[in-house]
């Protein structure tokens, strides 16, 4: 796809570093589906609201040393949360960022992620796949969901071939958003990402 391998380098997030869990099983994949939605989909880019949330919902700030081992190249404003729910670690990451490429130009987006481990990336998927009722594209190792908002509310999908030919445009002009899943070993992320016009405070 013209300048738009958004996986080249989500597929390497690892949400950061694994660590301990003293979970008995996996977390429940409808359960991260519905932190996902709640942290990142709901808030839409919205960053402060998300802080505001996990905040609210008695998630702990990330330390520095919580980012280690952290692969998100030319991220800005990065910020984290964990809590441990159900015995396993969730984590709420957020970030701005920028994609390019291809003579398409330079696209800015805000991006947010809900981790879990541990858990399973099939099931995992399979319940976003429920919950967006949107197609998915594969790049490399990571599923992308792809839809534009529709005026009354429902998800206007994105064809392959239109993402291929017109992703930037897409994300810029016609508000397209996208979800991915990934994983690093047991650790599952649901990553959200949104298109923005105004990065005045981050711009590079």
């Amino acid at each position: 796809m013209k300048g738009f391998q958004i996986a080249a380098w989500m597929a390497t997030i690892a949400v950061c570093a694994p660590g301990s869990t003293v979970a008995s099983g996996p977390f429940d994949p409808d359960e991260l589906v519905r932190l996902a939605d709640r942290y990142c989909l709901g808030p839409d880019g919205d960053h402060e609201w998300t802080w505001a949330l996990a905040t609210h919902d008695g998630f702990s700030p990330l330390s520095p040393d919580g980012f280690s081992g952290l692969r998100l190249p030319a991220a800005r404003q990065l910020r984290g949360f964990e809590k441990t729910i159900d015995g396993a670690k969730v984590r709420i990451l957020t970030a701005n960022n920028r994609i390019s490429g291809g003579g398409v130009g330079r696209s800015y987006f805000h991006l947010c992620w809900v981790s879990a481990e541990p858990t399973d990336r099939r099931s995992v998927d399979a319940a976003l796949r429920s919950f967006l009722d949107v197609g998915r594209i594969r790049q490399e190792g990571a599923f992308a969901y792809l839809w534009i908002p529709q005026d009354d509310g429902t998800r206007g999908r994105v064809s392959r071939k239109s993402f291929n030919l017109r992703g930037h445009a897409l994300a810029r002009e016609e508000g397209m958003r996208m979800a991915l899943t990934n994983n690093v070993g047991l650790m599952v992320a649901v990553t959200y990402m949104r298109a923005v016009d105004d990065c005045a405070d981050w711009c590079y």
